[in-house]
């Protein structure tokens, strides 16, 4: 059985603790697509951290060779700051491949406008509606759940629809990208 450490350091602005854990990648063909939690631990002081972990935990088959490392950072309230990219070691000495120093930058990109990665937006909202639905549970609460936000979605997304019941719609042109604007809405207007 191989046992193998991974070090690393956070460096942050804040000087903040964060949560760290190292995952195997499992999403290749012959992999059961549910990545291998090998560990995780809290930075100290300096923002340091050391995680051991055996081959055991991340040999699901006989596929599987080395592992494929990448971690997962997460603030004191377990929001995601930082994914890595995927490392492979060559062995448990491997000290480049085990080793991840993650520098978390506070500032947040500027964005133009409001409307930049509109499909990314919606494509994220749609796949965070899984995060509330428990199949284990009632099924028929996580349905109505389901079903209440596609029907959501089809009728504030149909101008059809808004003419049907009146509503209307955002406060903003059809195409916003097309003409400037200022995003300043009518009625706080004071002239």
């Amino acid at each position: 059985m191989a046992t193998y450490t991974v070090k690393g350091q956070i460096q942050d602005a804040s000087n903040s603790k964060f949560y760290v854990e190292i995952l195997d990648n499992d999403q290749h063909w012959f992999d059961d697509k549910i990545d291998d939690l090998l560990g995780s631990s809290w930075t100290d002081n300096s923002g340091k951290f050391e995680i051991t972990f055996t081959d055991d935990l991340y040999k699901d088959n006989w596929l599987e060779g080395k592992p494929e490392l990448f971690a997962v950072v997460r603030d004191k309230s377990g929001t995601i700051c930082f994914t890595t990219d995927t490392k492979s070691p060559s062995s448990p000495d491997d000290a480049e491949n085990l080793t991840f120093d993650i520098a978390i930058l506070k500032e947040k990109p500027f964005v133009d406008s409001p409307y930049d990665a509109a499909n990314i937006k919606r494509i994220a909202a749609f796949a965070s509606v899984g995060d509330s639905i428990d199949l284990t549970g009632n099924v028929r609460n996580s349905f109505g759940l389901l079903t209440q936000t596609i029907n959501a979605w089809l009728l504030y997304t149909n101008e059809v629809k808004w003419n049907l019941i009146k509503y209307d719609g955002p406060q903003v042109e059809r195409y916003p990208w097309r003409n400037p604007h200022t995003h300043k809405l009518k009625w706080n207007d004071e002239s």
